[in-house]
């Protein structure tokens, strides 16, 4: 039994060895095979998204499932520099921008854009947005995109101002007219006439039409014409005429007030007359004699006169005593005979004459005179001054008899 001991401790070590070893080469083969297949199947990816590196190793098989691994929902409107469905490569970079809404809004029409341009400039560029000379933008041209951006654009459109008969045409913006006007350098004065309110929209105005309105003051001196004063002269003969006093012109300063539009007078107001010099009037004398034959006795025609009646009785200035000193306050008779006032150029005082009043007569005397008894006319003396008035003036016939 010793030798047999012996001999079996030896066999049983290098058994053991050999099974270390055997197992030491399986890990390592496996290992190797686990590797090989591993990098197989992975591949390192880098994906840029809006300039920030990404780096990843995935077993994904597609772009797609990348970004879907790392979070990233890629939008239509988005950018990314390679298809969703092309193959992973092993090295891959993927750069993946994201697409920003903005908002334009052209003469109150909005619509939405997505763009993934850096600026308002190449945002505008790239949907061939086009500014005129005189569009306006509400923001400013180099101006970042950011998510939800509103861009107000006015276009300009042309507008005719007539100011005061010059015309002028400008480009404009949405403006109110006195914005519009302040631009142009165009005043109104207080008195100016415009067809439009200055907090009118222009657009509604396309046409602007100024009146530019003048008040001014202007003097004039012009001639006062004299005037003709004409006199009754009783002892020149009728006809008959002479200058008496020569007439001077005098003056006078006038002035208006004138209103002009656009240069054009369109009132002219008289508002003050002053005379610097007064005229003198020109005086003439003119004769109211009348040549008539003197009625006499020898004649015996009967002659047509006008005839009225007085009475010796007024409220004032009557004496009762005729022309010839005769007293007739209580009688209208004298020796009998009616009293008559005359022209004494025509019948004498002291006349004895007949009056015929259609187929009345009666004998009156010539002894009064009167200042309207004039020419072929007598005066016939009543006592009442209602009988007078009934008379009123009459034609009768009459003749010198002594």
């Amino acid at each position: 039994m010793s030798t047999t001991r012996g001999a079996n401790p030896k066999q049983k070590r290098f058994g053991l060895k050999k099974t270390l070893l055997i197992l030491l080469s399986a890990i390592i083969f496996l290992g190797t095979v686990s590797y090989i297949t591993f990098e197989t199947v992975t591949a390192d990816v880098q994906v840029i998204q809006d300039g920030e590196k990404i780096n990843t190793t995935t077993t994904a098989a597609d772009v797609g499932e990348v970004m879907n691994e790392l979070g990233i929902e890629v939008s239509k409107h988005d950018d990314l520099s390679v298809n969703l469905d092309e193959e992973l490569q092993d090295g891959m970079v993927i750069e993946y921008t994201k697409a920003n809404q903005v908002n334009v809004t052209i003469d109150q029409e909005t619509k939405e854009f997505y763009t993934t341009k850096e600026t308002v400039q190449q945002f505008l560029k790239e949907k061939s947005i086009k500014l005129g000379k005189y569009d306006e933008i509400s923001v400013d041209m180099e101006a970042p995109i950011e998510e939800g951006l509103e861009v107000q654009i006015d276009k300009a459109f042309e507008v005719t101002v007539k100011d005061g008969g010059e015309t002028k045409t400008a480009k404009v913006t949405n403006q109110t007219v006195g914005e519009f006007l302040a631009s142009l350098d165009i005043d109104l004065n207080e008195q100016d006439r415009i067809n439009a309110k200055l907090d009118d929209p222009v657009k509604e105005k396309r046409s602007i039409e100024i009146v530019r309105v003048t008040t001014e003051t202007e003097t004039e001196e012009v001639a006062v014409p004299f005037q003709t004063e004409r006199k009754e002269d009783s002892d020149m003969l009728r006809g008959k005429s002479k200058v008496v006093k020569s007439g001077q012109e005098g003056k006078k300063v006038l002035t208006y007030e004138i209103t002009k539009e656009n240069g054009e007078v369109v009132s002219k107001d008289l508002v003050e007359e002053k005379v610097v010099q007064e005229s003198v009037n020109r005086v003439v004398a003119e004769g109211t004699k009348v040549p008539v034959q003197q009625a006499s006795a020898d004649s015996g025609e009967w002659m047509t006169f006008s005839s009225t009646k007085y009475t010796a009785f007024c409220p004032s200035g009557c004496t009762g005593v005729t022309a010839t000193g005769i007293n007739v306050a209580n009688s209208i008779y004298y020796n009998g005979l009616r009293v008559i006032a005359v022209d004494p150029n025509v019948i004498p005082l002291w006349s004895k004459v007949e009056v015929k009043i259609g187929n009345n007569t009666f004998t009156a005397i010539a002894l009064d005179t009167g200042g309207a008894i004039k020419g072929k006319k007598i005066d016939i003396l009543t006592d009442s001054t209602s009988d007078a008035y009934r008379w009123g003036r009459r034609s009768v016939q009459v003749r010198v008899v002594d």
